[in-house]
């Protein structure tokens, strides 16, 4: 008889080829499979699970932690800590840059799960509502939608048309993705040669924005723009999750509606693609990268 893992893990179903379709489930994953932590993944998507848990959560001793935050400072007591060698310069560095993830990047993807309508109709909310039982696929998705909703209003009180609040958003996300591929240059992670807490969050932000299939997902093409994060996401896949089960469970080929790379806004993404050229070009010449024999 298999013992029982010392910790477990609940969250929210994978699929789509990542190791769950909720990006706050995919960050707790990703840092217990890379710190070696010992953990028993259960599925949040039965009656008792979902009755006795939330997701994601980090079960230890009976005791319930609840946030990715909560998460990382228990295992950094007990010496799961992916930061460890960082250091002081570096893990200040980090910090910022997670930040700036957060603040940047997280929004976008909210918007696109729970905020654009056509995303929500055609596919996230078919998803959730397949994926957990009755009544808990009704209040996930609720839940869902009104966290999404109060952070867009919070980061614009004032506007109410969509499509300015989503280039708005895209621009932001666009500037944080130019800073951190410029961070992380040709450097298999950001520190080192093993994943961070740094490399877990961008990660669980941009690997949901390439593989599912969005009806809606201009930034999926803006992000071809740096191929070094594309490999990031490669690596810790073939690394850490090499063997998940491509196409989807809950969403049949001949549903899904056309992707964004059949109706996507061409003059948004010309207009992503320069403003991201100038901000790399801007932060490298301001860092030395470039000579200023060049720009003369």
């Amino acid at each position: 008889m298999e013992q029982t893992k010392p910790f477990q893990l609940v969250v929210f179903e994978g699929d789509f080829s990542l190791p769950s379709v909720d990006p706050e489930c995919i960050k707790s994953i990703l840092y217990t499979t890379a710190a070696g932590v010992p953990v028993e993944v259960k599925l949040f998507n039965n009656i008792k699970h979902c009755t006795l848990f939330s997701a994601p959560s980090l079960v230890h001793k009976n005791v319930q932690f609840k946030s990715f935050s909560d998460v990382v400072l228990y295992l950094k007591t007990l010496n799961y800590y992916l930061d460890g060698n960082l250091t002081p310069k570096e893990a200040s560095e980090s910090l910022a840059l997670t930040t700036l993830v957060q603040s940047k990047l997280r929004p976008l993807v909210e918007y696109n799960y729970w905020v654009d309508v056509r995303n929500v109709h055609e596919l996230t909310n078919i998803w959730f509502m397949r994926s957990l039982p009755i009544p808990f696929n009704y209040i996930y998705t609720r839940k869902f939608k009104d966290r999404a909703a109060n952070l867009i209003e919070t980061l614009h009180p004032a506007e109410t048309n969509s499509d300015v609040i989503k280039e708005f958003l895209q621009r932001a996300a666009t500037d944080c993705l130019s800073n951190l591929s410029a961070r992380l240059g040709n450097s298999d992670y950001f520190y080192g040669d093993s994943p961070t807490t740094l490399d877990v969050t961008v990660y669980s932000y941009i690997a949901p924005l390439l593989k599912i299939p969005f009806p809606s997902n201009e930034m999926k093409n803006v992000i071809t723009m740096w191929p070094n994060l594309m490999n990031l996401v490669k690596r810790i896949d073939s690394k850490h999750f090499s063997n998940l089960p491509k196409g989807s469970k809950y969403i049949k080929l001949e549903e899904k509606v056309k992707t964004a790379d059949d109706e996507v806004s061409y003059i948004a993404i010309l207009i992503l693609t320069l403003s991201a050229t100038s901000l790399v070009l801007g932060f490298a010449y301001t860092r030395g990268f470039l000579s200023h024999r060049l720009l003369d």
